[in-house]
């Protein structure tokens, strides 16, 4: 705490929080009762599964024939299914664009795809085959009806592709009579112009010029016109309907196109996969109710009597394999693990001071001159009306993933004056209780961020923070703790935990839960131990290692009881203690 900070001592009666109910008399038998229906139910399953076995490997026989028929079937389908797939984009004729234009070639052409089918369905296999190869007789007569198919499909073209062909040279040999048509008429009446022309041209009718020789007669040109322009509308008129005759012929027709060669239709080959499939399942359907009626009869043929030793063996191996496997750790693990060389993280330093009072449910602090109190949320009971409050996004901007993972985010900024007093208190846990840790200037101390629920500090020399890794040490390795945080003073840490955080020398060197240790002085050795005890240990009452501070000028700090009235169940509590395990990881 900065200097001047006054914390008056808890007063009142001792916190129900820390009080621990006494444990039902019926604990142990409940337990022994639960191990035993947990075991009991396991042996019924062994003795359920080991018969169920015996029975059934009985009809493995019976069932062999089904599943093998079922195979080849399966395998069939996979086969011809690949040769659809190799047909997708084949066309269904090789006739080729130019040879369109022929009839006689397309006729050609569904001459011998004629007699292709007709050959292809003489060479369907023989029943008999059956018996020799199933499977390589059903791909056989699949494949012959695949082909047969594609040669219905390209006999179809060809002759909607012939009927398409013949109908377009009618119509190219009308739209060449109709453009013959248009170019007389535009003759007659260019012929047309020019007569009248000529007589709009025409001199008086004494002149001589207007006058030619037929024969022995003279004739006016103007007649002669005259009877030419007559000639010409008659053929004009007989030339026209003999196009309108031609046009309504060619519209008879319709709009001829050029057709594409089309690919192979996959979609009606797959359709004779159909009976495969039919058959597969027929197939299956009669395996599962053989099995079924084998399920119906079980009770009638029970040789339980055959199954018991092995269940037995087995339920034995199910349950000593755990304390065999504890023992070893016990044993040989967790010896290896004492010998690792321990970690010190600094130098010892300025000592911490032991707090003179212990944890409560909750702490008055009164903030001296040019200090600063930063309070968690849930963390603040009460507060001055007068002083400036604001918010600090994160404890340490240099840490920003620590202080998200530990919650020391949006911290309650507090600037009090001489009489100003805050009572600091863990309203949202009634476990929780308070405790003060001051840093004078030069000391440090290891703490893990999720205990710390705020800090007095002064304004001008904020608390500092350190992070030091540990990946080539073994001990680190053991406990997942590869990073340590190293708080330094001057500050006053708020530290809270489950019914109170223990603060106590470490003179003679201490050995604690791991997770009941919340952080000791920087300068002390830190390393792993075995459990003292090997039969709690044995029976899951304990955990292997234990976390140990070597005896040293320094403090050990500990929380009363872990996650007290925080337990989870089922899948809550697998995911907090994966939580966990990662937030160890990086010393949070």
């Amino acid at each position: 705490m900065g200097p001047g900070a006054k914390v008056p001592a808890a007063g009142g009666p001792e916190s129900l929080a820390g009080r621990r109910p006494a444990s039902p008399p019926m604990t142990i038998l409940t337990n022994i009762f639960a191990w035993l229906a947990r075991h009991a139910l396991v042996f019924i399953l062994l003795v359920a599964a080991m018969t169920i076995y015996a029975q059934y490997r009985q009809s493995a026989a019976s069932s062999a024939n089904l599943t093998t028929s079922i195979t080849r079937i399966e395998s069939a389908q996979t086969t011809l299914r690949a040769d659809i797939a190799q047909l997708k984009t084949r066309a269904v004729t090789t006739l080729d664009a130019t040879q369109r234009t022929s009839l006689t070639a397309i006729d050609q052409r569904r001459a011998a795809a004629t007699a292709a089918l007709i050959q292809q369905q003489r060479q369907r296999p023989r029943p008999f085959d059956v018996l020799r190869a199933p499977r390589d007789t059903m791909v056989a007569g699949i494949r012959h009806d695949i082909a047969t198919a594609v040669l219905e499909q390209e006999i179809a073209f060809l002759t909607i592709l012939r009927t398409n062909v013949a109908t377009r040279g009618q119509a190219l040999g009308l739209d060449g009579q109709i453009a013959a048509a248009d170019r007389r008429l535009a003759d007659l009446d260019l012929a047309w112009r020019a007569d009248a022309a000529n007589i709009a041209a025409l001199p008086s009718t004494l002149s001589p010029n207007r006058y030619i020789r037929d024969g022995l007669q003279l004739r006016d040109l103007e007649t002669v016109y005259t009877e030419r322009r007559a000639v010409n509308r008659r053929t004009h008129a007989q030339t026209a309907a003999q196009r309108a005759n031609l046009v309504a012929a060619r519209q008879r027709l319709g709009t001829l196109t050029q057709l594409a060669t089309p690919a192979v239709a996959t979609d009606r080959l797959e359709s004779l996969l159909a009976p495969l499939t039919a058959a597969s399942a027929a197939q299956a359907q009669a395996l599962e109710t053989s099995l079924e009626r084998e399920a119906a009869r079980w009770y009638t043929r029970l040789g339980i009597a055959d199954v018991i030793t092995p269940a037995l063996w087995a339920l034995a191996a199910i349950i000593l394999t755990p304390f065999a496997i504890r023992t070893l750790f016990y044993w040989v693990l967790a010896p290896l693990a004492s010998l690792q060389t321990p970690i010190r993280l600094l130098d010892p330093a300025t000592p911490v001071p032991l707090p003179t009072d212990r944890s409560a449910v909750s702490r008055s602090i009164t903030l001296a001159p040019g200090d600063e109190l930063l309070v968690k949320q849930g963390f603040l009971q009460t507060t001055s009306q007068s002083g400036a409050k604001s918010t600090k996004m994160l404890l340490d901007t240099a840490f920003p993933i620590t202080s998200l993972a530990a919650g020391l985010t949006f911290l309650t900024r507090i600037h009090g004056g001489p009489a100003d007093t805050t009572t600091v208190s863990a309203t949202r846990d009634p476990f929780a209780e308070i405790t003060l840790l001051t840093l004078p200037p030069g000391a440090a101390c290891v703490l893990q961020p999720r205990a710390i629920a705020g800090v007095v500090q002064p304004i001008a020399t904020p608390l500092r923070i350190t992070s030091h890794w540990r990946l080539g040490t073994l001990n680190a390795w053991l406990t997942w703790q590869l990073r340590f945080l190293v708080f330094h003073g001057p500050a006053t840490i708020i530290l809270t935990g489950g019914r109170g955080v223990r603060i106590e020398p470490a003179v003679s060197g201490r050995n604690i839960g791991q997770d009941q240790l919340i952080g000791f002085s920087a300068g002390l050795a830190y390393s792993t131990g075995r459990t003292e005890t090997f039969l709690p240990y044995l029976l899951g009452q304990e955990s292997l290692l234990k976390d140990r501070i070597a005896a040293g000028s320094g403090l050990l700090i500990a929380e009363e009881s872990p996650r007290a009235g925080r337990a989870k169940t089922g899948l809550a509590r697998g995911l907090e203690g994966a939580a966990d395990a990662l937030l160890k990881v990086f010393g949070i």
